[in-house]
């Protein structure tokens, strides 16, 4: 083919809540993003940025345009925003707080919210590829060979994507070849009818890069609570948080708990106190704030999961006065968590923890974590002074280099793990996090000088 289009299309399923910011705060501190009519949408942009951090840069940067060097061209490939198929979608507004970690509460001003989009929409896509000669045609190719490589597992997209946000899955795919060399060809295109789909004739293309990847199932050993407020006025002062109607263990929780004993991990395994905030940073990213001018990606990736086989119930509680012993006046409320169902049930399946790019003793760190949670150690919610918020590890597995290891008690750890735990104790990749760190607080301080 010399000149033509190539036309890959399909749905994606939408697993998880998609945050897209639109830069408003009318209903929230950060509204999603929709178009004038209110219907959610996704922007090409957003897509096309995702794709793009799978693609080869040396061989596709020449086809998705240059603008930094010469010769300067357009991208050859076209995208419209992805709408969903039928519904508007649903929006619900979330609460978030910043703990102190030195407190273990709530800091001062530091409540907010934000709106999501729920899951369960399917939205349309069209990548279109320009074709104007054989190099093109090549080139091409194999760009949608990786976008078929993409889809073939889900991906994420949006803000919040290291707390399990905008979980994508494709389908429905289909690749329609128009050669303008051919009458016939050209009138399809123009009266935009499909021609025969031959996706067959692609095969998908994988970037593959290194990742340690803990799943675990856990029982509810109590009760649990993640506070959010109902929408009933007349409802319970708090309940527990969920989506879609069901309960839900929101990935920000189990992220915010997981830093916080990192920290106090490292305070008590390392003498060298000044490293601990960048070695956390290195896993869980942080953000610009008044005393920081740089921005730290996560490495660590923590999936939203529903929470199965639990009830709820209303509680009523008062707040006592410790001087005089009887209720202090006004202070009657009443919160809605959730409680199992029963003793032995798994509540809490495949909760999955995902560390890119890992070093060994970051590997040691996120087992020692896993050790808390699998044990009760680590509870996670709210009014954890009454018990609520601790788990029962059940199973756990663990992939790492292309090795699945099954895992009942977590104090019968293969042996393959020991080194990662050594490598945490003798601080051994201080140097290369620190280069890694450099790269993003080098280019922080010259943004904002």
């Amino acid at each position: 083919m010399k000149t033509g289009r190539i036309i890959l299309g399909g749905t994606l399923n939408l697993l998880s809540p998609l945050m897209i910011g639109s830069g408003r705060d009318d209903i929230s501190d950060r509204d999603v993003l929709v178009d004038s009519e209110g219907i959610v949408f996704i922007p090409a942009t957003s897509f096309l940025g995702v794709l793009k951090t799978y693609f080869n840069v040396d061989i596709d940067k020449d086809y998705l345009g240059l603008y930094l060097s010469e010769p300067v061209n357009q991208s050859f490939l076209i995208c419209d925003d992805l709408y969903p198929c039928s519904s508007k979608g649903n929006c619900r507004i979330r609460d978030g707080i910043r703990i102190d970690n030195s407190k273990g509460i709530v800091e001062d001003k530091a409540k907010f919210d934000y709106q999501v989009v729920e899951p369960g929409l399917n939205f349309t896509f069209r990548l279109e590829f320009v074709i104007n000669n054989e190099n093109r045609y090549i080139q091409a190719q194999h760009i949608l060979e990786e976008c078929l490589g993409v889809f073939e597992h889900s991906f994420f997209l949006g803000g919040k994507r290291s707390s399990g946000f905008g979980k994508l899955k494709a389908g429905n795919l289909y690749v329609n070849e128009y050669d303008f060399d051919t009458a016939s060809g050209l009138t399809q295109y123009l009266l935009e009818l499909q021609s025969s789909n031959n996706i067959e004739n692609y095969k998908p293309k994988f970037s593959t890069y290194d990742t340690f990847v803990i799943k675990a199932d856990f029982h509810l050993k109590n009760s649990l609570m993640v506070r959010t407020y109902p929408e009933d006025v007349y409802g319970p002062d708090a309940v527990h948080i969920s989506s879609q109607g069901k309960p839900i263990l929101p990935a920000t929780s189990v992220r915010g708990v997981l830093r916080a004993q990192a920290e106090r991990i490292l305070y008590t395994i390392w003498q060298d106190v000044d490293f601990i905030e960048d070695f956390v940073s290195s896993m869980f990213g942080t953000a610009v704030t008044k005393n920081k001018k740089y921005t730290i990606p996560s490495a660590l990736y923590v999936n939203e999961v529903p929470i199965s086989n639990v009830t709820t119930e209303l509680q009523n509680r008062i707040c006592i006065d410790r001087f005089t012993g009887g209720t202090i006046e006004g202070a009657l409320f009443d919160s809605m968590p959730v409680f199992p169902q029963d003793s032995k049930t798994e509540n809490i399946t495949h909760l999955t923890l995902r560390l890119e790019h890992p070093l060994p003793s970051q590997k040691g760190l996120l087992i020692l974590l896993l050790k808390d949670l699998y044990t009760g150690d680590l509870a996670i919610g709210g009014e954890k002074n009454i018990g609520r918020g601790t788990l029962q590890g059940l199973k756990a597995t663990i992939f790492d280099q292309n090795k699945k290891n099954s895992i009942s008690q977590i104090t019968e750890l293969p042996d393959n793990f020991t080194p990662y735990l050594e490598a945490l104790i003798k601080n051994s990749d201080k140097d290369q996090i620190q280069n890694n760190l450099a790269i993003y607080k080098d280019k922080g301080g010259k943004v904002n000088e």
